[in-house]
C-alpha cells in the first residue's frame, strides 16, 4: 500500500487560525509593570500557568499532571529523551511540538528545532502551528520579545530574530545540515510517525528507528539536545514501540529514556455485563468518564484499546487471550491438508476493509494457523505474497486456495493474471467458495468452541509478525454489536469450513491427502 497521502494545509485556513491566535492573546494595555512581571515570573516556574495564559486557543482545560511532569522533566534535563505515549486526543502534538519548545525559549534553552513527521507535508503542517504562535501570539511577544523573522512553514523552514531555526522533515528524509550559523538545533520532535502501512514492514520500521537514533539525533547539538517523541502504540512492533524498547513481553525499555505512558482510564470497575461503571480519568480536567466510555463504545473494542490504552493485545469477550496458543507447528508434511482462504476488499484507502489471507493446517483434528496476511493493500501485493509463501513450501506440500465467489470479479482475475505473468506465469490457482453462507457474525462465533476446547494453535515463528498480530486483534474484537474490522476472522472461518471436509482423515492417510490436495488444485482451477 502506498504511504498515506497527507496534503499540505490550506494557506487561507492557516491565516484564519493565526487571526484566532492574535485575537485571543491581546495585550491588556492598562496593566501595570508589576502585573506583567508577576505573569512572566509565574510562567517560567509554573507550566500549567504558562499554558493557560499564553495558549488560550488550546487551553480549554487545565493541564493534566502527566503534561506537567513531562514538560518539567524536559526543561530540567538538557539531554532529555522523552517519549509521550499518551492516548488519542490527549494533546501530544500540542505540547511537544508547540508549547514545550516555546517554554524552552522563555528559559533561553532553545537554539533550534527539527520536527519529523510521517512525510514532509505532515511535518510542515505541524510546524505551521509553531509559526502561528511565534508570529501572532501578541501576549507572548509582549512578555518575551518578537520572535519570527523570516521563512515559512510552507517550505518547512523558518527562523526567529534570535537565529533559532525551525525545520520540518519527513521520516524518509535526512535532517543533516540543520545548523543555522553557529547555532546547532538542540530540540528534536518526532510526532505521530507511525501508520497502519509501515508497521507491516519491519525492515522499513527498523530503518526509520535507525535514522532517528542516527542522522536525526546526531543532527542535534552534542553539547546538549532534547528529543521528544509523541504517539500512541498502534502496534506491538511500531516505530514508537521500538524506540521505547519493549516490543515483546518482558523486554526491557531503552536505557536513559523518560517514558510517560498514560492510559485514558485507570482503576476500571465493570458490572456483570462487562460495562464500565467507574474509573479514574487520566485527564479529568478535560474529560468525563461518560465521554471516554461513549467514545470507546463507538470505536469498538479493538480500536478503543489501541487508541486509549496502547493495547495491541485485546482481551476479547468471546475469543479470550488464553485461546491463542503459540506453539511450534508440526512439520507441514504431517498436515492432513493446508487451506488458504483469501478475503479481499475492493478499495485501498485508510477506511477500507483489510485484505486478509488465512492459511490453516489440520492434523489429529486440531487446527494450526500457519500464516496470515492482514493489510490494507493492493490486490497484486496479496497475490505476490501467496506466491512467495508457496515457493517456500517444502517439497511435497501444497496449499489449496479459496476465495469467496462474489469476489471473483473481472478486476480480481485481471490482478491475478498480472502477478502470474510477472512471476513467469506462476501457476497460482484459486478455487471459488460458492456456498450459501449464514450471517457473518454467526459463522465467526461458531469457531469459539474449537478455541475453548484447546484445539486451535498458532505458529510460534509468526507470534510477533504484524500480520498475525493484526489478524488476531480482529478475531478478539468479534462480539455482539462489534464495529471493528473482521476480515481476518472471516477468512479464518472460510479456511475452517474447508478444513472440516478433511476431518475424517487419520495420520495414516496423510501422504494420500497431500496427493489428493494436489489433485484438487488441478480439478478446481476456476480461473
Amino acid at each position: 500500500m502506498a504511504a498515506q497521502n497527507i496534503t499540505k494545509r490550506d494557506y487561507d485556513e492557516w491565516l484564519e487560525f493565526c487571526r484566532q491566535v492574535q485575537n485571543s492573546t491581546a495585550v491588556n494595555l492598562v496593566e501595570t509593570p508589576a502585573e506583567q512581571k508577576f505573569r512572566i515570573t509565574n510562567a517560567k516556574r509554573d507550566y500549567n500557568f504558562f499554558v493557560k495564559n499564553y495558549f488560550p486557543t488550546y487551553a480549554d482545560a487545565d493541564c493534566a499532571e502527566f503534561h506537567i511532569k513531562f514538560a518539567e522533566a524536559c526543561l530540567k534535563d538538557p539531554n532529555f529523551f522523552g517519549i509521550a505515549e499518551w492516548p488519542r486526543e490527549h494533546a501530544k502534538s500540542v505540547h511537544i511540538t508547540i508549547i514545550i519548545p516555546m517554554w524552552l525559549i522563555v528559559h533561553k534553552q532553545l537554539t533550534g528545532m527539527i520536527l519529523m513527521g510521517k512525510n514532509e507535508n505532515d511535518a510542515c503542517n505541524l510546524l505551521a502551528d509553531v509559526q502561528s504562535q511565534l508570529q501572532f501570539n501578541e501576549l507572548f511577544a509582549h512578555d518575551f520579545g518578537q520572535q519570527y523573522n523570516f521563512g515559512s512553514w510552507q517550505e518547512g523552514d523558518f527562523t526567529t530574530k534570535d537565529g533559532i531555526r525551525f525545520l520540518a522533515v519527513g521520516r524518509d528524509q535526512s535532517p543533516r545540515g540543520a545548523r543555522k550559523g553557529e547555532k546547532r538545533p538542540n530540540y528534536g520532535v518526532i510526532d505521530d510517525i507511525d501508520d497502519d502501512e509501515i508497521v507491516h514492514n519491519q525492515k522499513r520500521v527498523k530503518k526509520i528507528v535507525n535514522r532517528i537514533l542516527g542522522a536525526f539525533y546526531f543532527a542535534l547539538s552534542i553539547k546538549g539536545a532534547r528529543v521528544c517523541v509523541g504517539g500512541n502504540r498502534i502496534h506491538s512492533q511500531s516505530i514508537l514501540a521500538h524506540l521505547v524498547g519493549d516490543t515483546r513481553p518482558g523486554a526491557k525499555k531503552r536505557e536513559g529514556i523518560f517514558h510517560s505512558k498514560v492510559l485514558a482510564l485507570y482503576n476500571i470497575v465493570k458490572n456483570a455485563l462487562g460495562e464500565i461503571v467507574s474509573a479514574d480519568v487520566a485527564w479529568d480536567e478535560r474529560y468525563s468518564l461518560e465521554e471516554i466510555v461513549r467514545k470507546m463504545k463507538k470505536a469498538g473494542p479493538v480500536l478503543a484499546m489501541q487508541e486509549f490504552f496502547h493495547e495491541t493485545e485485546v482481551e476479547g469477550s468471546i475469543f479470550k487471550n488464553q485461546y491463542f496458543k503459540f506453539n511450534k507447528l508440526p512439520h507441514l508434511k504431517q498436515m492432513v491438508v493446508l487451506i488458504g482462504y483469501f478475503d479481499p476488499s475492493f478499495e485501498n484507502n485508510v477506511t477500507s476493509d483489510f485484505k486478509a489471507v488465512s492459511i490453516w493446517g489440520l492434523k489429529d483434528e486440531k487446527r494450526f494457523c500457519y500464516k496470515r496476511y492482514t493489510r490494507r493493500s493492493e490486490l497484486e501485493d496479496v497475490y505476490q505474497w501467496m506466491i512467495n509463501v508457496e515457493k517456500k513450501l517444502p517439497a511435497g506440500v501444497a496449499i489449496i486456495w479459496y476465495i469467496e465467489k462474489q469476489f471473483s470479479t473481472k478486476l480480481v482475475r485481471q490482478a491475478l493474471a498480472r502477478v502470474r505473468k510477472k512471476n513467469n506465469n506462476y501457476p497460482l490457482h484459486i478455487s471459488e467458495d460458492d456456498r450459501t453462507k449464514p450471517g457473518k457474525y454467526t459463522r465467526m462465533v461458531r469457531m469459539e468452541p474449537e478455541y475453548a476446547s484447546g484445539n486451535v494453535f498458532y505458529n510460534i515463528d509468526e507470534e510477533n509478525d504484524p500480520d498475525m498480530v493484526t489478524g488476531n486483534m480482529q478475531v478478539k474484537g468479534i462480539e455482539p454489536g462489534y464495529r471493528s474490522a473482521d476480515d481476518a476472522p472471516d477468512a479464518d472461518e472460510g479456511a475452517w469450513f474447508y478444513l472440516d471436509q478433511h476431518m475424517s482423515f487419520t495420520p495414516e492417510n496423510i501422504r494420500g491427502s497431500v496427493k489428493m490436495g494436489k489433485q484438487q488444485i488441478n480439478e478446481n482451477k476456476k480461473y
